[in-house]
C-alpha cells in the first residue's frame, strides 16, 4: 500500500491541474484517501480515486523522498482507469 505523508505544491503543478479543471484540495483527496496506485515510466507512480465529491481522477506522482511526492498531473479518470480502480476494490460502484 502507498503512503504519502506530503504533497509538494509549486506553481507550475497547481497551474497544470487547473488546466485538467481539477484543484489542490482534491488531488489532495485522492492521494490521502484510499486509493489504488500503479508504477508508471520513470519512476513515477499513478494514484487513482474518487475525489470527496465523487469525481473519479487520476493522479500522476513523482517521488521525492521517504513518502514524499511531487504531484505532476491530476486529471479526470480515463474509462480503463475507473474500470482498474473497480477491479482492484473488488467490484465497488463508482
Amino acid at each position: 500500500m502507498l503512503h504519502i505523508r506530503h504533497l509538494s505544491w509549486d506553481p507550475g503543478n497547481i497551474a497544470h491541474l487547473a488546466l485538467h479543471d481539477v484543484t489542490v484540495a482534491e488531488a489532495e483527496e485522492v492521494c490521502h484517501g484510499d486509493p489504488v496506485s500503479l508504477h508508471s515510466y520513470a519512476g513515477r507512480i499513478i494514484v487513482i480515486g474518487p475525489s470527496q465529491a465523487g469525481r473519479m481522477l487520476t493522479v500522476v506522482l513523482d517521488p521525492e523522498g521517504e513518502d514524499a511526492y511531487y504531484p505532476v498531473t491530476a486529471r479526470p479518470a480515463s474509462r480503463k482507469e475507473r474500470r482498474y480502480y473497480q477491479q482492484q476494490k473488488g467490484g465497488a460502484q463508482l
